[in-house]
């Protein structure tokens, strides 16, 4: 005879959790103090008639009244609110009788799960209320159901199945689906579907107990594998019935025990293979007592008890073992999991650090088993140490290949006022950078790192209580490496860039252009005569440079400012020609004459002779600096690249007029281009 048990049989995460406020209560209780259950606590038989033994029994709606009226100093009274949940107004009534009365109290133990519906159907309920339909799956008269419907505002509508969804009728533009957390799996997602294919604007809500999804997978699996199937538990437990239905249709023998007396033994023989599952509301214990009344009638061909129960995962995980689970609910001290089996986890929200924010009810977590208590079916998990478990692999694979990680400045170190370096929190781990490696000069502000992410690299793992060293800066350094080798193979010469002055010699300027600097010597900074380059450009200004010179084994790029179309005089010939008539300004003024600039860059000369129609002594007679005449362009000599002027030629000739000029030889001035090169020492080309 084999015995399997499907996993997760017995107690949810809900009635476990719900027990273990229970005795939280009844262990702070005094001898004279009352408690009871508001209805049957689950839907077990046994375990009502064990709480009624021990003076707990269940009470009505009606039965509240008197028990208020018992509660005394000298007899405190507690009412515990079964995992079904209650209607929100007797949670109301409740709660103003607690307030009235400070000896009388009213413990909640609503499932988590049953609790969400809740939320759900209050704050749906309550948007567009006259155009919105609330649709549950599940019994009408169950009292799950009988407290979900009392959160709705609007109109609530309850099927039991597709049959009786099909009649339904509405005009609501908005249809919100939510159902009973034990509702059969097969029958929900058969309603859901109808709803999405026959309304515009429905809005499911999975609510269905993840537990009761997997039981009644379990099942299925189990009860094609099983010669019998036993299905344990109460019979007004509706997931017990659900798991029934669901092994019935697949296995005929399916039998439904909710007292051991009910085992068919007679059908019972050493060559079946015997399934069991249970309902949420079943005690371990009864399963147990199941599986030795079977055993003790073939001891000689079954395994022992205890291999049964460590094949059917009743037992609980060993302490320091991995588990993982779904949280099912947060509150101000703990994060509640659910296993998966006949235990709840509990991990403390100081776990949780700065990501308990991310953490969410329906996430999975990973934790190690610290404590256990067997009898409760309570563990003490820690998702610290799982987590440390899990990062200390990383960590020692990331100094071995040099990986790039990422965390978050958490901390700063200092000693004696004196900045040590940084602590870097990743991997659930703490990483300590030395001020040195931070990225931030000498004497830089450190703590504008605090709170940033900041990528790193190891660069020397920590043993024992010695730190793991990491550094910032050379992730920066290797990041600019990288960049300035992927620049470099861009580069052409000739190519073209907007780039800002960084510094400035006597010899040429240094423009940034990017991740690189480059030099402008003095000579292809400008076509205008300079003596430094500080007369001309500041640092900061922006430059047009191009690439005159590469040289990629030194790294060394020469840039240049000048080219043929930015020279002043192609500009000039381009634009202007002999007899054109053009407004200068007066740049320098000589015995022989004056120089008027242009266009930037190139200068004319406007001889004695030609600046008026009478013969003048000097030309600061009629001409100052700065002074802005028209003037003619009468001669352009490309080959020196002169220009010379003339005011005379737009003047009327004075009648009887004599001028004579004063004719200067070639060499008596100088280029048209200049002004006053007296003091200006020649640059080197």
């Amino acid at each position: 005879m084999n015995i399997k048990v499907a996993k997760g049989s017995g107690f949810c995460f809900g009635v476990r959790r719900a027990y273990k406020i229970l005795e939280d209560v009844i262990a702070d209780s005094k001898p004279n103090d009352r408690i009871a259950t508001l209805g049957s606590f689950v839907h077990n038989p046994q375990i009502v008639e064990g709480l009624r033994k021990r003076g707990i029994p269940p009470i009505t709606e009606d039965d509240i009244d008197a028990y208020y009226k018992m509660a005394s100093k000298d007899s405190n009274v507690t009412v515990v609110l079964r995992t079904h949940g209650v209607p929100k107004e007797l949670a109301s009534r409740l709660a103003e009788l607690e307030k009235s009365n400070p000896y009388f109290h009213s413990v909640d133990c609503t499932c988590p799960c049953v609790s969400r519906i809740h939320k759900i159907v209050e704050s749906e309920s309550a948007t567009d209320t006259d155009d919105t339909l609330i649709v549950i799956i599940g019994d009408k008269n169950h009292p799950e159901v009988v407290a979900i419907m009392s959160y709705c505002s609007c109109e609530c509508r309850v099927f039991a199945s597709l049959d009786e969804l099909k009649e339904l009728k509405t005009d609501k533009k908005r249809i919100i689906c939510v159902a009973q957390t034990t509702q059969k799996l097969t029958e929900c997602k058969l309603c859901q579907n109808y709803l999405l294919n026959h309304f515009t604007f429905t809005k499911i809500y999975d609510t269905i107990c993840r537990v009761t999804e997997e039981r009644q997978t379990e099942v299925e699996k189990l009860a094609k594998d099983s010669d019998i199937m036993l299905i344990i538990g109460g019979r007004e437990s509706s997931n017990t019935n659900k798991l029934f239905e669901i092994s019935k249709k697949i296995q005929p023998s399916t039998f439904f025990v909710e007292q051991i007396s009910e085992i068919p033994l007679e059908c019972i023989n050493p060559d079946v293979n015997i399934g069991i599952s249970a309902g949420a509301s079943t005690p371990d214990s009864l399963i147990e007592e199941a599986i030795r009344a079977m055993s003790d009638n073939f001891e000689t061909k079954n395994e022992d008890f205890a291999a049964l129960l460590a094949e059917s995962e009743i037992n609980l995980p060993r302490t320091g073992a991995i588990v993982k689970g779904t949280v099912v609910e947060i509150n101000d001290r703990e994060v509640i999991v659910d296993l998966n089996t006949s235990c709840t986890g509990f991990i403390k929200s100081e776990e949780f650090d700065d990501d308990e924010s991310l953490i969410k009810v329906g996430d999975e977590v990973e934790a190690v088993v610290v404590k256990k208590n067997d009898a409760e079916g309570t563990i003490l998990l820690s998702k610290k140490q799982a987590d440390g478990r899990a990062s200390k692999g990383k960590i020692e694979e990331a100094f071995k290949n040099g990986d790039i990680l990422e965390g978050k400045v958490t901390e700063i170190i200092k000693k004696d006022d004196s900045v040590k370096g940084v602590i870097v929190n990743a991997l659930h781990a703490k990483f300590f950078v030395p001020a040195s490696q931070t990225g931030i000069a000498k004497d830089g502000d450190v703590s504008a790192l605090l709170g940033t992410t900041q990528q790193f690299k190891i660069t020397e793992l920590g043993v024992g209580a010695k730190r793991t060293v990491a550094s910032i800066a050379i992730v920066e350094r290797e990041k600019k490496s990288a960049e300035i080798e992927e620049f470099w193979a861009t580069l052409t010469e000739g190519k073209v860039f907007e780039g800002t002055v960084k510094s400035m010699t006597d010899y040429g300027v240094f423009v940034n252009i990017g991740p690189i600097d480059g030099m402008v010597h003095k000579s292809e900074l400008s076509w205008k005569r300079f003596r430094v380059p500080s007369d001309i450009v500041s640092v900061g200004d922006t430059l047009t440079v191009y690439i005159k010179d590469l040289n990629p084994d030194k790294k060394r790029i020469s840039l240049g400012c000048k080219t043929a179309e930015n020279n002043p005089w192609n500009i000039f010939v381009a634009k202007y020609n002999v007899d054109d008539v053009v407004s200068v300004k007066i740049a320098n003024i000589m015995t022989y004459g004056a120089f008027a600039e242009i266009i930037d860059g190139v200068d004319g000369l406007i001889h004695i002779s030609q600046i008026a129609n009478k013969r003048l002594g000097n030309p600061a007679e009629v001409l100052h600096t700065g002074d802005v005449v028209d003037a003619k362009i009468i001669e352009i000599d490309n080959e020196n690249r002169k220009v010379s002027l003339s005011i005379r030629a737009l003047l009327e000739p004075e009648v009887e007029a004599e001028v004579e000029a004063e004719v200067e030889t070639e060499e008596e001035y100088t280029d048209g281009a200049d002004i006053d090169t007296t003091d200006i020492p020649e640059t080197e080309e």
